[in-house]
């Protein structure tokens, strides 16, 4: 009997252990550093937040660490001061819409923070502002010290209580009348790297974020009446009718962010990807087949889709499912299985100034009441801020300093599935508005693939930044954007012609699984290329990512004359020196042609790299001659010299020279001089539209930068 109550005993030790500790087992497994637990209510009279948070943290590395810092991003709301205000102000190009009024400032207080068994921090608490150019009096980043160091694979238990004045609605969270998102509300502790220290920048103008991936437990309180969605699932829900509020309490494991929005008018819809009904199985064999997998690794989960969409756009709710569904499957497809069991799109209260933006699990669109079927808004956005589940939420790269890790990968991304899903779409810029109504309505636009705005866009900046420049360090901020988002794309679509696209496509499931919940860095990225495809191609990014080098290769010359059958001279014949003039020259060739004969011509090719990026590895550029008896001949250059001379002698003329035929190289700055004819043509009238739309192009697509 003793041994067998031992036993039971035992038993129901080992329960109570793993029922109370599996949050941090589970947190261990899954490489989260941080557990949260959040309690908030939310004031709507007072636009104000009070909150508890609980935060217990691990130390995965081998430093002793003294210390935390901690992210206050709502201070950069605060006052001018701050260095996000401070940026803005500093800005030459565009509207930067950062105008606060009297009492729509926002900001966040820490009113206390202690050890959970009662020790106080808060006397050590210090704002830290290390960011050069400084911004001494920023308020977005504290630190605290701790008693004694958290030795390695030690953890550290936190309490905290603040309080928050939310923003009029800007940069991404805010409020509006009784509408509310909240993001970047919570005290958030930086990014430990081991052997540097706290990784926990403050919150710049240009600029996104970095966190350690955690496991969330938030309830947030509201009143009544309130619509509410956040990241994670909705675990319960609770009503005070004594206070005439409810608290939502949402879960979820192994993200690094949590945002929330509430608005009495939301409609929430709720709909199933059901992946057996959305991927035939031929598209499993097909995906499969490409990427060198069995099916059982392409297979998609089922996944719940919440929508909360304002009356006014309740027409779109069709058209935002079904950009959502042709997300979830490319993206699932392509780059690996959307891994939670909830995603949650939001349709902007107005003018909280938060559409277009993501959060693990969560994201924002952005439509408008009059829309057009010509323009992919809202599905353009829908399609983009899913995909950065994948590149930010899975793959957390640090937005600070490697921008274009997340950005430029998921621009690409998203240019690959809005052409799968739905083709080329028309321009969707604000200027082509007329009164709000889409000009498409009145006149017919050109429609464009992703790829060719990117090029337009990404090639006029080159010379200003690195791609790889941290965020805040750019010109501006037409330079951030333009370069992290479009010149990183249209980049990566070039690598894509250059490996080809089975290959791009394994070189993007390969970074994306293996560097799922963790941090991944640029030079983690070039590794994976130069495994999947065999080859160091370390030099594409030297040339294109870590420099401002233009990249611009193109035909300088193209002649084609007759090869002269006798040239004046003195000659060496039987012995003797005869000399040839030019008036036998002529008699000789007189005669010729009363007979028949075959001629030949010289054909001479000029190439000229007129960029300073140049080629590498084992990279070429082709070249195509067409002559007038319809044969070609292929030629490849390597492009290391200034130029390159390549001469034919050919029964005929040539007719037409083209460099790089299959436009491989998009990133090239000018395309205009690729092309050389040796007769003028009606066509040249084409070649100068073309010219005048791509910069139109250029011009809407600055324009698009502020809007």
């Amino acid at each position: 009997m003793r041994g067998k109550a031992l036993f039971i005993a035992v038993i129901i030790l080992v329960g109570w252990f793993i029922f109370f500790f599996s949050p941090f087992l589970e947190a261990q497994e899954r490489k989260s550093n941080i557990i949260y637990e959040i309690s908030v209510e939310l004031d709507d009279q007072h636009k104000m937040l009070y909150g508890q948070e609980d935060i217990i943290w691990f130390n995965r590395t081998q430093d002793e660490v003294r210390d935390m810092w901690f992210h206050l991003y709502f201070n950069a709301f605060k006052n001018e001061k701050s260095a996000m205000i401070e940026e803005a102000k500093e800005e030459s190009i565009g509207p930067l819409g950062l105008k606060i009024g009297q009492e729509e400032w926002g900001w966040v207080d820490v009113t206390s923070i202690k050890l959970a068994d009662g020790r106080d921090l808060k006397p050590t608490l210090e704002y830290v502002a290390q960011d050069k150019p400084l911004h001494p009096s920023d308020q977005t980043v504290i630190r605290v010290l701790f008693p004694e160091a958290v030795k390695p694979g030690q953890s550290i238990h936190l309490k905290l209580d603040f309080k928050a004045k939310i923003p009029k609605g800007i940069l991404r969270a805010g409020y509006y009348q009784h509408s509310y998102f909240i993001a970047q509300w919570f005290p958030k502790p930086g990014v430990y790297e081991e052997g540097k220290g706290w990784n926990c920048h403050q919150y710049h103008l240009s600029s996104e974020f970095y966190a350690d991936f955690a496991q969330f437990t938030v309830h947030i309180t509201v009143p009544e009446n309130f619509v509410v969605a956040a990241c994670g699932r909705l675990l319960k829900t609770e009503v005070n009718k004594d206070k005439k509020t409810v608290t939502y309490t949402y879960c979820q494991q192994n993200i690094h962010d949590f945002a929330w929005t509430a608005d009495p008018d939301f409609i929430k819809v709720e709909r199933e990807f059901k992946s057996d009904e959305e991927v035939t199985p031929e598209e499993y064999q097909e995906i499969a087949r490409l990427l060198q997998l069995p099916v059982e690794e392409i297979k998609l989960p089922d996944v719940k889709m919440i929508l909360l969409i304002e009356p006014e756009h309740r027409k779109q709710i069709e058209r935002h499912f079904k950009a959502l569904k042709a997300a979830i499957k490319y993206y699932g497809l392509w780059y690996g299985p959307y891994p939670y069991q909830t995603i949650t799109m939001v349709d902007p209260p107005f003018r909280t100034d938060s559409g277009g933006m993501e959060y693990p699990t969560f994201f924002t669109a952005g439509t408008s009441i009059l829309t057009s079927k010509d323009i992919l808004s809202p599905e353009s956005v829908i399609i983009h801020e899913f995909g950065h589940n994948y590149w930010y939420g899975l793959c957390a790269n640090n937005e600070f300093e490697e921008a274009w890790l997340d950005e430029g990968i998921n621009t690409y991304s998203t240019g690959k599935v809005t052409a799968k899903a739905y083709g080329a779409g028309a321009i969707s810029v604000v200027p082509l508005r007329l009164n709000h109504l889409p000009l498409t309505w009145f006149i017919k636009l050109p429609k464009y693939y992703d790829w060719e705005f990117d090029r337009a866009a990404g090639i006029n900046v080159v010379e200003f930044d690195p791609i790889t420049t941290y965020s805040w360090k750019f010109y501006n901020r037409g330079s951030y954007g333009l370069n992290v988002y479009m010149r990183a794309s249209a980049c990566l679509y070039t690598l894509e012609r250059l490996v080809g696209e089975k290959t791009m496509l394994r070189i993007l499931r390969t970074f994306q699984k293996r560097f799922r919940y963790h941090h991944p860095h640029t030079q983690d990225f070039i590794e994976v290329v130069n495994e999947v495809t065999g080859k160091d191609m370390s030099w594409f990014f030297d040339e294109l990512f870590f420099k401002t080098l233009n990249f611009d290769y193109g035909i300088a010359s193209l002649s084609s004359r007759e090869k002269p059958e006798y040239v004046p001279g003195v000659f060496d014949k039987n012995g003797k020196k005869e000399e040839l003039t030019v008036q036998e020259i002529k008699e000789m060739e007189k005669k010729k042609k009363k007979t028949a004969h075959k001629k030949f011509y010289i054909t001479k090719v000029t190439l000229r790299r007129f960029g300073e990026a140049r080629l590498g590895g084992c990279a070429s550029l082709e070249l195509k001659v067409i002559f007038e008896d319809g044969t070609e001949e292929i030629r490849y250059w390597r492009g290391q010299e200034r130029w390159h001379k390549f001469i034919f002698e050919k029964p005929a003329r040539a007719k037409y020279a083209q460099l790089d035929p299959d436009q491989v190289w998009l990133i090239d700055s000018n395309l205009t001089n690729n092309s050389f004819r040796v007769k003028s043509s009606t066509k040249g009238i084409l070649k100068l539209t073309g010219q005048l739309l791509f910069w139109i192009q250029n011009y809407l697509q600055f324009l698009a930068a502020w809007s």
